[in-house]
């Protein structure tokens, strides 16, 4: 354990003394969407549209060069997974599931040359790594999922663009659109006679200050 601490120790003074980094915080309207696959003779389940959410926290820059950045940090996001579905004869129906997760992004930034007086484009891509904290349904009884998976992995593509307002300080908006690569149902009803797949994807309204 001492040899660890020391190891992180030496590692975030390191950060600290050698690389120039920004601390922020973004707010992000979400338009989450799900795709659904699902396959058998006697029922037919497909995604039942998109809902607004949101998505917010800290963030951290790394500057490796003055054009490449390393970007992270620890954001709260709501995601929602709905469901339309009819067995047989019997009406359509959906069933609509409120997900929220911890998400901490491995992505990289490029930034261009200023576009105008203290304007600068940017192009952020990577992954973000998802972490399954709250899941509600809208209703008490559903008959398609029991358990989502605590763990999910997106990739995100976006861009946006970066106004220097002081000394220290920018301001940032941009598009993002992450797409999910993992099965986030764990568990599904019995009574189901296929394999229920969802993967969630997003697009985002990015807004920040760094300082």
């Amino acid at each position: 354990m001492r040899k660890i601490a020391l190891l992180l120790f030496v590692l975030l003074f390191s950060v600290k003394s050698y690389s120039q980094f920004k601390l922020g915080f973004q707010f992000s309207p979400v338009l989450s969407a799900n795709r659904v696959d699902y396959e058998s003779d006697t029922e037919s389940i497909g995604s039942d549209g998109t809902a607004l959410k949101v998505s917010f926290g800290p963030i951290a820059d790394f500057a490796i060069t003055e054009h490449y950045y390393v970007s992270t940090g620890v954001l709260f996001c709501s995601k929602r997974a709905g469901f339309e579905g009819q067995a047989g004869n019997s009406p359509a129906s959906t069933e609509e599931y409120n997900l929220q997760y911890v998400q901490i992004p491995a992505t990289m930034k490029l930034f261009t040359n200023e576009v105008s007086l203290d304007k600068r484009v940017y192009f952020q891509f990577g992954g973000t790594f998802d972490f399954n904290i709250k899941e509600e349904a809208d209703k008490d009884e559903y008959v398609l999922v029991e358990d989502f998976r605590f763990f999910d992995f997106t990739l995100l593509a976006g861009l946006g663009l970066e106004y220097q307002v002081g000394t220290s300080t920018i301001l940032y908006s941009g598009l993002s659109y992450h797409r999910g690569l993992i099965n986030a149902v764990s568990e599904q009803f019995d009574g189901l006679g296929g394999d229920l797949t969802l993967k969630n994807d997003y697009f985002a309204l990015n807004l920040g200050i760094k300082f």
